[in-house]
């Protein structure tokens, strides 16, 4: 499926999407400054133009809007998203507003590729998850292919991101938020040559992202102070 019929598929964001992200944007942040005491390092290493892929770690439901709202301050982005999410009306709204790309899990998404793809040609900044779920226990898991067949293909550079605490927050399979502390890190931008084999983009990604993780965990143990019910291993990358 090419990209103008994935496109009509789908659906591009509408008018009201675009004026609602700007206060989904304020709430988003304004929540995990208040509830989580966030800590934001290296967000000037986003780019505020040009193609983008922003890859990160993936261990909570509360990971793509942490990084949507506070890439925001930067630029807008657009993020690849589970497609179960356009299943409900109230998720599908957010999600759209949030620019979500929508992916196929378990097989090879050819619309997304195509999708992200057109996007990039654009000029556009996408988020991206590399290991392709969320992790299960907290810890960095294997990356999957499709990152690295983006970046063969499109050439363009990676921002390595580090987001600690959120798996203490909201755990694959909780019902609800446990206060924890947060912290998301943004390394530099990342830039292959024509020729770099699948393996070595992949091992690059995945070693800066775990180095983001390590700057994060500093960051929240220098910062943290006791809450009530507060999580005091901060297991993100762990």
């Amino acid at each position: 499926m090419k990209a103008g019929q994935a496109w009509k598929e789908v659906g591009l964001p509408c008018w009201y999407h675009r004026l609602c992200r700007y206060p989904l944007a304020w709430i988003f942040r304004l929540f995990f400054h208040l509830y989580g005491r966030l800590q934001v390092v290296g967000l000037e290493n986003i780019p505020k133009t040009g193609a983008l892929l922003i890859a990160a770690n993936h261990a909570s439901d509360l990971d793509p809007p942490l990084g949507w709202a506070v890439i925001a301050q930067r630029r807008w982005i657009w993020g690849v998203a589970k497609i179960e999410l356009w299943n409900h009306p109230v998720t599908r709204f957010i999600t759209r507003t949030m620019h979500g790309i929508p992916v196929r899990r378990g097989k090879a998404d050819l619309r997304m590729f195509h999708l992200v793809l057109e996007l990039l040609e654009r000029g556009e900044a996408i988020g991206f998850f590399p290991e392709g779920s969320r992790s299960r226990d907290g810890n960095l898991q294997p990356a999957q292919p499709g990152l690295a067949l983006l970046v063969q293909k499109s050439g363009v550079p990676v921002v390595p991101v580090g987001v600690v605490g959120t798996f203490d927050m909201l755990p694959p399979g909780a019902k609800k938020l446990r206060r924890a502390r947060l912290a998301i890190c943004f390394g530099p931008p990342i830039h292959f040559s024509p020729d770099a084999s699948r393996e070595q983009i992949l091992e690059t990604v995945m070693t800066a992202i775990a180095q983001q993780i390590e700057v994060g965990k500093r960051q929240v143990s220098e910062k943290k102070r006791d809450f009530p019910g507060e999580q005091q291993d901060v297991r993100n990358g762990l």
